[in-house]
């Protein structure tokens, strides 16, 4: 007896998975409820620290929200005349002092206590003080991947 068997490629399953039905937006969003929509956060391990302290030194990181990473984003900016320029690694900086956030999603280099216990005199100086430069860099692209700069937070829908 002779079986039917259909093999299915990649391609088609791909194209199955990808073949969604279309949904109104506007219906999608005046549907939906207002508390769903969160901020998306992550967490992430610095092994530097977690060799340092003897135990995982895990961060939670957390996206900004648009009226605050433009805030941050203009505090880095500086205006000449007519030229302007943004300071990279103060920005950097920023959004991470602003995107690495406690168990209660405060800023976590702004803590008080936190800034008191390393001498630091500014949330910006906490954040110098215990991160190095590749791990502010590294920190500050996870934020801004969470805050929708990264690929793949919008792509082309086909025809």
């Amino acid at each position: 007896m002779a079986t039917n068997v259909k093999k299915i490629t990649d391609e088609q399953v791909e194209e199955t998975v990808e073949t969604k039905e279309a949904v109104n937006v506007l219906d999608l969003l005046l549907g939906s409820d207002i508390g769903e929509i969160k901020l998306p956060t992550k967490e992430v391990e610095i092994t530097r620290l977690s060799g340092v302290f003897g135990s995982p030194f895990v961060i939670t990181v957390q996206a900004l929200s648009p009226d605050r990473y433009e805030e941050v984003q203009d505090m880095a900016v500086s205006v000449k005349g007519k030229d302007a320029d943004i300071e990279i690694s103060l920005l950097q900086v920023l959004v991470v002092m602003e995107g690495v956030v406690d168990p209660s999603g405060k800023p976590m280099f702004k803590n008080k206590d936190l800034m008191s216990k390393f001498k630091a005199t500014t949330p910006k100086e906490l954040v110098r003080k215990l991160l190095l430069s590749g791990e502010i860099a590294s920190i500050y692209g996870e934020i801004a991947s969470l805050s929708g700069f990264g690929e793949g937070s919008v792509k082309e829908v086909k025809n």
